[in-house]
Parts: C-alpha cells; sequence; structure tokens
C-alpha cells in the first residue's frame, strides 16, 4: 500500500474515531459527502483539504491531529464557540471544477462546504469576504503553479489581467494565466509546457468572462 493511500485511510479512521462512528459512509454524512465520494478518497489516496478543515472546525479537533497523528487532538473544549469565532470568515466552496485542462461545464453552482479564513489576514490582503469564492481545479495545464484537485480562492473583485484567473469562455470554467497585449489581444497560458497558449483577438473578447483573480491555493492532503 503507498504512503498516500495510507495516510487517507488514517485520516478517515481518526475522523470517525473523533464522531463515534464505525461506518464511512457516516463521515460522509457528517461532512455533507456522500459515501462514494468518501470511498474516491480511499482509493485514490486524497482527501480535499476543505473537508479536513470542516471537520476540524466542527468537532474542534486539532488539523496537525486530523492529518499527521500528532500532537493534542483537541484545540478547543467548545468546538461551537471556536466555529462561532468572529474573527473568521466563511468563504463559500463551490461544487464545481475549474479546468486547468481542456475545460469542465458548468453544471450547477451548489455550494458543497465553507472555508474560514482569519479577518486580519484578509484585511492585510486588501481582500473582502463578499468578493470571494473558492473552486476546485480539475487538470494539469496549471503544473506546478496549480494541481489537479488543488482548492482556490478567487477573488472575483480583480478581473483585470496580469496574472493567474479564472475565465468562462462559452461554458467551459478554465484557471488560465492572462496577459493583456498592446493591440488589446488577451494571451491566455499555461504554466504546464505540454500545452499551447492561445490568443483572443480583441473582436472575440466578448466571449471571454474573467471571474476573477486566482489568489490563494489549498493542496492536496495525501
Amino acid at each position: 500500500m503507498s504512503d498516500s493511500l495510507l495516510n487517507s485511510e488514517q485520516i478517515i479512521h481518526r475522523m470517525r474515531e473523533a464522531i463515534g462512528v464505525k461506518n464511512d459512509g457516516l463521515v460522509g454524512e457528517y461532512l455533507g459527502a456522500s459515501k462514494q465520494a468518501v470511498y474516491n478518497w480511499k482509493s485514490r489516496g486524497s482527501i480535499p483539504i476543505e473537508y479536513c478543515v470542516k471537520f476540524c472546525v466542527k468537532t474542534g479537533r486539532s488539523l496537525d491531529w486530523l492529518i499527521f497523528g500528532l500532537g493534542d487532538n483537541r484545540v478547543s473544549d467548545e468546538p461551537s464557540v471556536y466555529y462561532a469565532d468572529q474573527d473568521y470568515s466563511e468563504v463559500p466552496v463551490y461544487d464545481i471544477e475549474a479546468s486547468a485542462g481542456d475545460g469542465s461545464l458548468f453544471d450547477q453552482e451548489v455550494i458543497s462546504s465553507y472555508l474560514k479564513f482569519r479577518n486580519d489576514w484578509l484585511a492585510r490582503e486588501g481582500l473582502h469576504q463578499k468578493d470571494l469564492v473558492a473552486i476546485r481545479v480539475s487538470g494539469d495545464s496549471m503544473d506546478p503553479t496549480l494541481s489537479d484537485g488543488d482548492t482556490i480562492l478567487i477573488d472575483r473583485s480583480r478581473i483585470k489581467p496580469d496574472g493567474v484567473f479564472a475565465i468562462r469562455i462559452g461554458d467551459a470554467l478554465r484557471i488560465k494565466r492572462l496577459q493583456k497585449l498592446t493591440d488589446g489581444s488577451l494571451r491566455v497560458s499555461s504554466d504546464n509546457t505540454f500545452y499551447q497558449e492561445e490568443i483572443i483577438r480583441p473582436e472575440n473578447l466578448n466571449q471571454v468572462d474573467i471571474v476573477g483573480q486566482c489568489y490563494w491555493r489549498g493542496g492536496r492532503v495525501f
């Protein structure tokens, strides 16, 4: 068994232990995920980081304990107080994947979970809760900057290139590096050199919707 598979099994085991259940499906129910999703986590050896954070917020457990089995397994005797802490703001994680490859379609914009960010960090970074959403990356075209399965924080108030942005072209949601060229065209490129860049001419820019700038990355747990 690989180290990643072993680690995901151990994390789910600690989740069951913490909430006092013996069935993996009940772990998924507790986190708002399907039984199949939990099975997929175990089979591929990774768990989306937002579910680990959500679990720790709900139970008051330490993230170090959950992921690595280190230290005290509790960070608070009153997890509900921690969850309601006014020092934090919640950002919705949408149940859609942004393709860093050929593109994935929007099926529906359903909130699957929430991430919590400290308000003082948001203020230092010049971010505002109302402008923020999080989605998951699908594909490898932004490797090594972004990896398949990463969760990214998007600032919808920042839509002026240059940088890494979430964009919609037709029904496809993509994560790409954008650069505005001197002739008004838009260069759409990948950090993975396997993928060719695209140039969108000024007369076709109305086909592109810049959703927002990719500001923060949360990687997968292996």
